[in-house]
């Protein structure tokens, strides 16, 4: 039991995941398919407006979905459904 509540939140690799939204709430892009390369190239150092240009993330709009999101999956994963 303990060891589930320990993997809850993460993926394969073991990184933390994201609920990320498939589509972007304002232009219905969709933008949960470059999450991943986002948070790797990131973490490697690169420059966020960089890389959020070099996918193709050039709205606004967009762009809040990832630099304005804060991960609440380990707080929400807390409480259990009646």
């Amino acid at each position: 039991m303990i060891q589930r509540q320990e993997q809850r939140g993460r993926n394969r690799t073991g990184e933390e995941k994201m609920l990320v939204p498939i589509r972007c709430f304002s232009c219905g892009k969709p933008i949960a398919h470059l999450w991943e390369e986002l948070h790797a190239r990131m973490a490697k150092g690169e420059d966020r407006q960089k890389v959020m240009d070099s996918l193709g993330l050039d709205r606004y709009c967009c762009r809040a979905q990832f630099l304005g999101h804060i991960d609440m999956i380990e707080d929400i994963a807390k409480f259990k459904k009646n």
